[in-house]
């Protein structure tokens, strides 16, 4: 049986590069999020700005994410299974399905046949 080489959607070096990641492969976090925010000073500028000390220099340098989708990240053909991930994968917490919502999706109830070795 052959196993799919599993890649990390979220790569990163540090918390500031891991939220650059999901800013932008997900959204950008709410401003209403930000303000409220506990470590928001450890990782965003007070104009909301995502910034990260550079290793080499030791200096704060902004990060600008880099706009991706989760369909680009996880290239499969099934569009069911991206759409449930996006659900699960809501930034907003009160957005977020809880996990009876999510049982609740469409994909976890599609007839798929089952896999022949």
């Amino acid at each position: 049986m052959r196993f799919p080489i599993l890649q990390v959607l979220f790569q990163n070096d540090s918390p500031a590069t891991l939220l650059a990641r999901v800013i932008g492969i997900i959204s950008p976090i709410g401003q209403d999020m930000l303000v409220k925010g506990r470590d928001t000073y450890k990782y965003f500028s007070k104009n909301h700005m995502l910034y990260d000390r550079n290793q080499d220099t030791n200096r704060l340098e902004y990060l600008i994410p880099k706009k991706t989708s989760l369909r680009h990240r996880l290239p499969m053909g099934d569009q069911g299974f991206i759409d449930f991930v996006s659900h699960l994968l809501e930034i907003n917490p009160k957005k977020r399905p809880s996990a009876t919502e999510a049982l609740k999706h469409p994909w976890l109830s599609y007839p798929y046949e089952p896999i022949s070795s």
